[in-house]
């Protein structure tokens, strides 16, 4: 099987693949579940099976990570063929004006570097005011998340990757 491991919703997108069973009168149809539900009919041809979804059908697909499964159906029996799982990302020519192209992960480590800076600025990890107590994360914590974000981002972007450190680590 060659299934996608990431659709673009509003583009038109196809695979195939040989399968015993496309020669035997086997109906093939893929079950995607996730943030929606979207369900695709596969044809069959002299042993391939043949998969194709207009930009129009794709448009309505809901964006998100969706776990799939691929069936095959003759008559009452139906059976599982394969499964994985699949992104869908969402139409990039519908996104507004604001998009944020950056990852989770590079909005985090933005975050927690902002957070940072203005905690050395004010240094307090808790104060009182009238009765209502404000605690915040210690800036160790800050700085050990900090660090992990940086992990994912250099594996999001490849070994080779190399983020500027902007703030100093705390010793070990």
């Amino acid at each position: 099987m060659n299934e996608p491991i990431k659709i673009s919703a509003g583009t038109t997108v196809s695979w195939s693949f040989n399968h015993a069973l496309a020669n035997s009168g086997w109906q093939f149809s893929y079950a995607l579940r996730g943030p929606g539900a979207i369900d695709i009919d596969a044809l069959t041809s002299d042993g391939v099976v043949i998969v194709k979804q207009m930009a129009d059908v794709t448009s309505w697909w809901v964006a998100g990570q969706y776990e799939w499964r691929l069936y095959a159906t003759l008559g009452a029996d139906r059976q599982v063929i394969s499964s994985g799982q699949i992104t869908i990302e969402a139409d990039f020519s519908q996104l507004s004006a604001g998009h944020d192209p950056r990852s989770h992960s590079k909005r985090m480590l933005d975050a927690i570097s902002a957070v940072l800076e203005g905690r050395i600025l004010s240094d307090h990890e808790s104060y009182t005011i009238d009765d209502r107590r404000l605690d915040r994360i210690p800036i160790k914590e800050l700085y050990a998340l900090r660090k992990s974000y940086i992990r994912k981002i250099r594996q999001e972007n490849g070994a080779g990757f190399r983020l500027k450190r902007v703030l100093t680590r705390l010793p070990a």
